[in-house]
């Protein structure tokens, strides 16, 4: 009866960890470029008690997958706001070495540096890119343009393989140098920002599911912890 227990249990755990998943999602869905997240569940089986027999399995974590569709872009009229249509993510340069994203709106600090709004640089094709005064034009190829001269192209980057890539906190993602390379014709649109790829309604649908399996684990464990403390109670007269 422990055994089932504790079956139920990691099952209510595993619900726990798809409800906070579920919950961030719901939370960054007004978030540029962010991408959802889902959680792949593992069965960790439990010993065989003799030859051909098997013991069910307890629930675990599997890995934390990322959901890579492209969101909507939304018109914004601001020039600093940069949106990939298609393949592509932007090159960021962070104290911790260089991030991917799909984020684009950016500003300018006091050097005419285009910025995250961490602070950290855009890289171009050759490196930080720095436009003079308040204006900027960007092609759709990545080509910047400030004062009607060119300063530089964007660095637009895709990755080798997706399994590769880790997920990091304000919307950026890492990977080795290995798994990034250039994208030869990318499709850069100026004024415009990619929302989230998260769907309003069915993050709440999935929280509603996710508590009611919760609800269901917690019921089982009762019921078990009351047989369990029956036997004992009968055991004892």
């Amino acid at each position: 009866m422990d055994a089932a227990i504790y079956k139920a249990l990691s099952g209510a755990v595993a619900q726990m960890r798809k409800l906070d998943v579920s919950a961030q999602d719901l939370a960054n869905v007004n978030t540029s470029g962010y991408k959802g997240q889902r959680l792949a569940f593992n069965e960790m089986l439990a010993a065989r008690r003799s030859p051909g027999t098997r013991s069910g399995g307890f629930v675990a974590v599997g890995e934390q997958r990322t959901n890579f569709s492209q969101g909507e872009l939304q018109g914004t009229g601001n020039p600093f706001h940069l949106a990939i249509d298609g393949e592509g993510y932007f090159v960021i340069e962070t104290p911790r070495g260089e991030r991917y994203t799909r984020s684009g709106n950016f500003t300018l600090d006091a050097e005419g540096t285009i910025i995250t709004p961490q602070g950290d640089p855009l890289s171009g094709e050759g490196g930080p890119l720095q436009v003079t005064g308040n204006k900027m034009e960007v092609a759709s190829d990545g080509t910047v343009l400030s004062e009607n001269h060119e300063v530089g192209k964007l660095r637009i980057v895709h990755f080798l393989d997706r399994r590769q890539v880790a997920k990091e906190g304000s919307n950026l993602f890492r990977s080795e140098s290995a798994n990034v390379e250039g994208v030869t014709s990318p499709k850069v649109a100026q004024g415009n920002l990619e929302q989230s790829n998260v769907s309003t309604i069915d993050s709440m649908v999935s929280m509603i599911a996710i508590q009611r399996q919760f609800e269901a684990y917690e019921r089982a464990m009762k019921l078990m912890d009351g047989v369990t403390q029956k036997m004992i109670d009968d055991a004892g007269r």
